[in-house]
């Protein structure tokens, strides 16, 4: 009976051609409150605003602690220049972490999804993308186009449907399974702010990295001038304070992984690569300039040299300047 095999195809959760067809989970198959569960908890983990944030106020009370430590013990062992410094830093990177924390990384949501018309040569060549091996992310194609020719022309308008946000999402979006949202030129989900870093916040993101790693040094220096100074002994500076020892430590490792964003984000900027993209580009067939004994060959298409893909990171992000309260994100 074709009504009753197409009525089992539905209720298996079979999806369309040229989606990958996997059998649903338990949580899938039951009624519509366990699949919005399951949605919702993505790997098994909770991603209610609570626990996505737990990292970010942890932070706010690191900035804290290390503020009122500065104050009530260091502050007298350094010059007024860098007591000046030291605010300066600290209440330009306060202020920058915590609009990243709580600005819109620029999700789309429906009724907000960008325009049809293709936005790139890229999409223009192929009016969407697709991630390989993904079941989200798939390449819009002519209906009777084979589902592997990635030259294969678009339908007018044609745009990559998320299966879970059910909107069109376009070049280099990507859904975000801690936060549930589909997020425009996705960078990252920054587990430090709780948010996602993308179209609507990275150039703040880049800003606060640049600052925190100049706070981080410059409180080491503080730590190091209250111990001592440079030439006092490690040991001795912790015989005058043991306190120092942890706050200086703390800081030294916080000054590494701030360096290493830097360096990174600084690359990744210059050859206008997102972080999603640098680390998951074998899964998208715009990134496939080729094959080699059956690996596929790294080409960037986005890439318009050094100085100009710095201006249209610096010309698109001022553009949504100043940056949205990311309201959606709070739900």
């Amino acid at each position: 009976d074709i009504r009753g095999c197409h009525a089992d195809h539905l209720s298996a959760g079979l999806r369309p051609f040229g989606m990958n067809h996997r059998a649903p989970s338990a949580a899938a198959r039951g009624p519509p409150a366990a699949r919005l569960v399951a949605e919702e908890l993505p790997g098994g983990a909770g991603s209610d605003i609570l626990d996505r944030w737990l990292v970010a106020i942890a932070v706010e009370v690191a900035f804290v602690v290390t503020y009122v430590s500065f104050w009530a013990l260091m502050t007298s062992s350094v010059s007024s220049g860098t007591n000046i410094l030291v605010n300066v830093l600290f209440f330009i990177y306060f202020p920058l972490y915590n609009a990243c924390v709580f600005s819109d990384p620029g999700i789309i949501s429906p009724g907000s999804e960008p325009g049809a018309a293709a936005s790139s040569p890229v999409e223009q060549k192929r009016g969407g993308y697709q991630a390989v091996g993904s079941e989200n992310e798939a390449l819009n194609l002519e209906e009777g186009a084979s589902p592997v020719d990635p030259e294969a022309p678009p339908r007018d308008g044609a745009r990559g449907m998320c299966e879970t946000c059910h909107v069109a999402r376009p070049l280099r979006a990507k859904h975000c399974k801690v936060c549930n949202r589909c997020v425009e030129t996705m960078d990252h989900h920054c587990i430090f702010t709780g948010n996602c870093v993308g179209s609507g916040n990275r150039l703040l993101f880049v800003v606060m990295v640049y600052s925190a790693l100049a706070s981080h040094l410059l409180i080491c220096h503080c730590v190091i001038m209250a111990s001592g100074g440079y030439s006092a002994t490690f040991s001795g500076s912790l015989d005058k304070h043991p306190y120092f020892g942890a706050l200086l430590a703390f800081h030294a490792l916080c000054s590494l992984f701030m360096f290493a964003l830097v360096v990174f984000h600084t690359y990744s900027i210059s050859v206008n690569l997102t972080t999603n993209e640098f680390w998951n580009w074998q899964r998208y067939r715009h990134f496939h300039g080729g094959s080699q004994y059956g690996v596929p060959i790294f080409k960037n298409p986005f890439d318009k040299g050094v100085k100009n893909n710095w201006k249209e990171f610096m010309s698109s992000q001022c553009a949504r300047c100043p940056p949205a309260l990311g309201r959606s994100h709070f739900s």
